[in-house]
């Protein structure tokens, strides 16, 4: 394998593991998903939407043909919740972080064409 294939599946990596990690906090109901969706406003019902979305696109995201559906939906999630952040402003921390795995998107975005 060629390094930039290497480099590409650390990538993925890096975006699915955390993913699917706090897809799954929200779809199992966590009390701290709970208590940010309650302050921001959101019903909990779009917490467990989010959190499969979030699952369902680290999957997606793994396969070159569906690799672009999932991009294109994370990148919502993350302007999402960049806005909500924003929004009820948040300590910087956690406005930044959409802003920092927008950029890791956009790498694999980059990477998707380059490889």
């Amino acid at each position: 394998m060629e390094t930039k294939a290497i480099i590409f599946w650390v990538l993925i990596a890096a975006y699915i593991i955390p993913g699917v990690i706090f897809g799954f906090k929200k779809l199992s109901g966590h009390p701290d998903s709970e208590a940010y969706f309650k302050r921001w406003g959101y019903p909990l019902w779009f917490m467990h939407v989010l959190g499969f979305t979030e699952v369902a696109c680290s999957i997606l995201i793994v396969f070159s043909e569906t690799r672009m559906y999932a991009i294109g939906i994370f990148a919502t999630l993350v302007v999402g919740a960049f806005y909500t952040h924003v929004k009820y402003k948040d300590p910087k921390r956690d406005v930044m972080k959409p802003v920092f795995v927008g950029m890791l998107l956009a790498v694999i975005f980059s990477f998707t064409f380059w490889i």
